[in-house]
């Protein structure tokens, strides 16, 4: 008899990873024959998700719920919402499926969903966190206070636990130290093949391409990024910059790379297949504050592209599967910069080694695997 689960989203992002981690998960888990259903928010922002999950083969349900984002007291409101949880804990009832998985995000995020698939009853419970974001709570406005009521709430619902990077895991249970298990489950995405090249009108000089593709938000620190490659290029080492993304920071970031000429680098801006320019660089690089275990890091490290990452968390669990990604452990300019001036050059031996290593590295961070270990981190293997 086949497997049914309910994935239920956070509902946190149009653009986000979180979201896409539910899509890979639902290929995975049609792979080993599942049958997936999947809780989404009505709100617009979330139709992308809604049509990417329903080509996986999930039968998606909407209901009108409110992500975390649009709460002005955050979880405060979620743990308070028992028409929510009601919402949440009928939907439940209605699917009767053999576990429910809620996409928490990080360790405020989602806690009306879990509360509500508690509340039903009917299957086991689990919640994937990708960044608990506990590292610096108590530094925050009324962190401590929040860390407290957090920690009551999370004794009081206790629930499977997932967590997609060993520093993600280490960082959760150093901060709560909760009196229940906790599991770890990497991710998993496809490699498939790229399609067409990007217009390569921009780039009329052959150069080494070092890339980035995603948000440009303050947690993905790309003025760290270009800061390094600026001090790269001070050194004499000729390369291109390929931004591939848009975002809040991108004015900032633009101001910065005016003091390198302008054929040197290039913003593609909002691309609807970004993947497409990882055929053109060389080098993969990202120097954020924060992750869990990024896709954007996992698809370009599968694809057989040396990286340089600084060390938060999940690149060392990737460094780990890999020879061809260089952990920064000091996150500065001139460390991201002689961290880049390594690979480039040494970028053909590690090409060549990501070459001859890359099947190994996608049967791991495959979305089969990923399933596997949820099914088994869920119980019901």
């Amino acid at each position: 008899m086949k497997k049914r689960l309910l994935l239920i989203s956070s509902n946190s992002s149009g653009r986000g990873g979180g979201e896409r981690y539910l899509v890979y998960l639902t290929q995975g888990l049609r792979l080993l024959d599942c049958e997936v259903h999947v809780l989404l928010s009505t709100v617009n922002y979330m139709d992308t998700w809604a049509k990417a999950l329903d080509a996986e083969g999930a039968q998606v349900h909407r209901r009108d719920l409110s992500g975390l984002r649009v709460r002005p007291l955050r979880f405060v409101q979620a743990i308070a919402d028992k028409k929510q949880q009601q919402k949440v804990a009928s939907v439940c009832k209605e699917i009767h499926p053999d576990a429910i998985l809620v996409n928490q995000q990080y360790d405020e995020d989602g806690l009306d969903y879990i509360t509500g698939a508690l509340n039903a009853d009917i299957a086991t419970v689990g919640g994937v966190m990708h960044m608990p974001m506990t590292a610096t709570k108590n530094q925050r406005p009324f962190g401590k206070q929040r860390g407290n009521l957090l920690r009551k709430w999370y004794i009081q619902h206790p629930y499977r636990l997932l967590f997609v990077s060993k520093g993600s895991l280490a960082e959760f249970r150093n901060y709560y130290n909760l009196p229940y298990p906790d599991n770890l489950v990497h991710h998993g995405c496809p490699f498939l093949e790229i399609g067409n090249e990007p217009d390569l009108s921009k780039f009329p000089y052959p150069l080494s391409t070092i890339g980035f593709i995603g948000q440009f938000v303050p947690q993905k620190n790309l003025q760290l990024l270009v800061e390094g490659w600026l001090w790269m290029r001070k050194q004499g080492i000729e390369t291109r910059l390929l931004l591939v993304g848009d975002g809040s920071e991108r004015n900032s970031i633009e101001k910065l790379l005016a003091a390198a000429p302008q054929e040197t680098w290039h913003i593609t801006g909002w691309q609807n297949h970004p993947e497409k320019y990882l055929s053109i660089i060389d080098i993969y690089a990202m120097t954020s504050h924060f992750e869990g275990l990024p896709l954007a890091l996992l698809e370009a490290v599968g694809r057989g592209l040396p990286a340089v990452v600084t060390n938060f968390n999940g690149a060392v669990d990737v460094a780990e599967h890999t020879s061809w990604v260089k952990v920064v452990t000091k996150s500065d300019p001139v460390s991201v910069g002689k961290a880049l001036a390594d690979t480039i050059q040494n970028l053909s031996n590690l090409k060549k080694q990501a070459q001859d290593n890359q099947e190994t590295f996608r049967r791991y961070f495959s979305p089969s695997r990923m399933a596997k270990d949820t099914l088994a981190a869920l119980g019901i293997a």
